[in-house]
């Protein structure tokens, strides 16, 4: 269906959809390879795109969160896995933007200027193995020594590892004078001894992204690349700050199932079937999914850009409970919308010289974000009467 679009978010995804028809030549290869797009990478920082969220005072295009969402789900529509690997490029990037509006601090201001004009690519990790919630305190520590820190400790989820100039993770500082803190870090991974990537990015669909582990053993983190000190929370409370790199996740998986509803409608169109006197988008097998998929695709749209245009305007607790919904009806949207266009082409979509079945296994990587669907419910559930999301935390 037509979207409607402001000239400047018209801008910004057409810019995105030049990207994406590139990338689409070369997403089957890179799937069956399990290979990094670093060729794609070249040309997000090339046209600009990487530098999409920066603001334009430090050399950025000044992208808006619901500009970013609508671009990027059109990114998704050439490559899912491009678009999913510098989504967290850009969650570091909102991270460091939200941290710099907030506190001033200088290292940060200097780290976006840099960004801005040498078009770095920022990633890490939010995750680690046994840590459900590691906003609440992360399992990686962090000793204080002359001039910063010794860290040690194990991410995963490391999304764009290869392709890293800052490196973004928290770590716990136990013995800080103000009581356990929690340090916000971004160092260069490739200039910092003691950290590690693993090959271990062995998984089922979004094979490009490059999502390995990581490894810190001893790593001397400066304080210059030491963006926050916070105390650890027992609140479970998820800040708008914090909520905005989950939210976002959604737009991408949103763009994989526009892929796969157009696929559908071009090669349906016109197929044949011994004996019908019609193509087969004349069934009604074939047309109600399609009115199925349309249906979806518009309230996964509705819900995510509603959030993405209120982000500035709402009161947090509100806005964080709103993107989590919002999120949650995308993936789960877009998952079925895949499950649909398979089911409409039939016994072919199983075939890899289709799309269907990459669309297919890509588009279930959403379903395991942090949160999930039963960790959405519970903390909507849960904070709609007022109670705490985790109970029962490890003692201090």
């Amino acid at each position: 269906m037509n979207q409607l679009n402001t000239e400047r978010e018209q801008r910004f995804i057409d810019l995105a959809a030049g990207l994406a028809d590139d990338f689409a030549q070369r997403a089957a290869q890179h799937d069956e390879e399990a290979s990094f797009p670093h060729e794609n990478y070249a040309r997000l920082r090339e046209s600009g795109y990487s530098v999409l969220t920066v603001p334009e005072r430090f050399g950025g295009l000044g992208a808006s969160l619901l500009e970013r969402c609508k671009a990027q789900a059109r990114l998704a529509e050439g490559c899912g896995p491009t678009a999913l690997a510098i989504n967290m490029h850009f969650n570091v990037l909102g991270l460091m933007i939200d941290l710099h509006r907030k506190f001033k601090a200088p290292n940060v201001e200097a780290m976006l200027q840099r960004i801005g004009s040498e078009r770095l690519i920022c990633g890490g990790s939010g995750s680690e193995p046994d840590n459900a919630v590691i906003n609440l305190r992360p399992h990686t520590i962090a000793r204080r020594v002359e001039g910063g820190f010794l860290v040690n400790g194990r991410k995963i989820f490391g999304t764009q590892s290869i392709a890293l100039d800052l490196f973004f993770f928290e770590a716990a500082w136990e013995d800080a004078p103000q009581g356990i803190t929690i340090i916000t870090c971004f160092i260069p991974p490739r200039e910092t001894p003691g950290l590690t990537f693993k090959d271990d990015w062995h998984v089922m669909g979004m094979r490009a992204t490059a999502s390995r582990s990581s490894e810190l053993k001893d790593a001397f983190v400066p304080d210059a690349a030491v963006a926050l000190q916070r105390p650890i929370s027992r609140s479970g409370r998820v800040t708008k700050v914090f909520a905005k790199a989950p939210f976002t996740i959604g737009a991408p998986y949103i763009g994989i199932a526009v892929a796969a509803r157009n696929f559908v409608v071009d090669f349906m169109r016109e197929r044949p079937r011994f004996p019908l006197k019609f193509p087969m988008s004349h069934l009604p097998s074939v047309y109600n999914k399609v009115g199925e998929m349309d249906l979806l695709i518009e309230g996964a749209r509705a819900v995510m850009w509603k959030a993405a245009a209120e982000v500035d305007s709402d009161h947090p607790q509100s806005w964080s409970r709103k993107a989590v919904a919002a999120r949650m009806i995308a993936i789960e949207n877009s998952v079925r919308v895949v499950d649909l266009a398979l089911r409409a082409v039939g016994g072919s979509s199983y075939f890899k010289r289709l799309p269907l079945e990459r669309f297919f296994r890509d588009v279930r990587a959403g379903l395991y974000h942090p949160f999930d669907s039963d960790e959405t419910l519970e903390f909507l559930g849960k904070s709609a009467f007022g109670l705490p999301l985790m109970e029962g935390l490890e003692p201090d």
